[in-house]
């Protein structure tokens, strides 16, 4: 492939990448609009509606705690590592610094 097919290749795939995302933020603005539209609720089924919300976000976080304790904590690895091979790569510019130095 020459560069002018691998940039258009590359166009393509931002384009229906950029799509999809419109599709998904569009589609959960017209759910969040949908789910706080309560003008046709009455108080009581409103109130059911409500206790079930709360109890499904509650345990879908007790749910979903573990999963996001692995990931911060795979996170704070890898910024433990990049910080590791930051510090390696600025002591060793400065080594080469010192080294030019000599030979000048």
């Amino acid at each position: 492939m020459d560069r002018k097919e691998i940039i258009k290749k590359i166009e393509s795939i931002r384009k229906s990448v950029e799509q999809d995302q419109f599709e998904i933020i569009t589609n959960k603005i017209l759910e969040r609009k949908f789910h706080l539209h309560h003008s046709n609720r009455d108080v009581i089924t409103k109130k059911i509606i409500e206790g079930l919300r709360k109890r499904m976000i509650n345990e879908i976080s007790l749910i979903l705690e573990p999963v996001f304790e692995r990931q911060r904590e795979i996170n704070l690895r890898f910024l433990k590592e990049i910080r590791r091979i930051k510090e390696q790569l600025e002591s060793g510019k400065s080594s080469l610094t010192d080294d030019e130095k000599k030979v000048k």
